[in-house]
């Protein structure tokens, strides 16, 4: 299940794309949703091409350089839905690569553990503060704002536990 298939599908579904402006739309107006970066969206264009999934043709405006528009196909269209469906019903799990280094806290000295938490949790609530702005930006109800609020729910659980982490590390540290 690949859920960068899925979006890129999903954005060529609602409207024909040149790779450039693809890539754009997604650092620009998606980047809270993925990291898609544009060799590996250019890499996936083209394998999902050569299984039919999308098409492409040359068009040049002007005097700038020719340019490949992509368009979904009939097949591309079934496989998105497809996708959609295992996605929507999918409870994959999800590993948090800053666990990594929780596992290895005990390296660190009592004294500075609670303090590099705390920078943690200093960033995750800029996170939450920028993210909570973009979610009022878009109308009750609407997909994007689920997806917003899906992942504002997880910054605000992190925060909880994060702060909750914290006070038991300091009030071992004053034992």
């Amino acid at each position: 299940m690949s859920a960068n298939e899925l979006l890129l599908l999903g954005l060529l579904e609602q409207q024909d794309m040149h790779g450039y402006r693809l890539h754009e739309f997604l650092e620009h107006q998606l980047h809270f949703v993925t990291d898609l970066k544009r060799p590996t969206a250019y890499r996936l264009l083209e394998q999902m091409y050569r299984r039919g999934l999308v098409e492409r043709e040359a068009e040049r405006a002007g005097r700038r350089p020719e340019r490949m528009v992509y368009h979904i196909t009939p097949a591309g269209r079934a496989h998105f839905e497809k996708l959609l469906r295992e996605h929507l019903a999918s409870a994959e799990r999800v590993y948090h690569s800053g666990n990594v280094a929780l596992l290895f806290l005990e390296r660190v000295p009592e004294d500075e553990r609670a303090r590099l938490l705390r920078r943690r949790l200093r960033g995750f609530e800029e996170q939450r503060s920028v993210l909570a702005g973009i979610v009022e930006a878009h109308p009750e109800g609407s997909s994007v704002r689920l997806a917003l609020e899906h992942d504002l729910a997880h910054l605000d659980r992190e925060i909880t536990w994060l702060e909750e982490t914290i006070e038991r590390l300091e009030e071992k540290e004053s034992q």
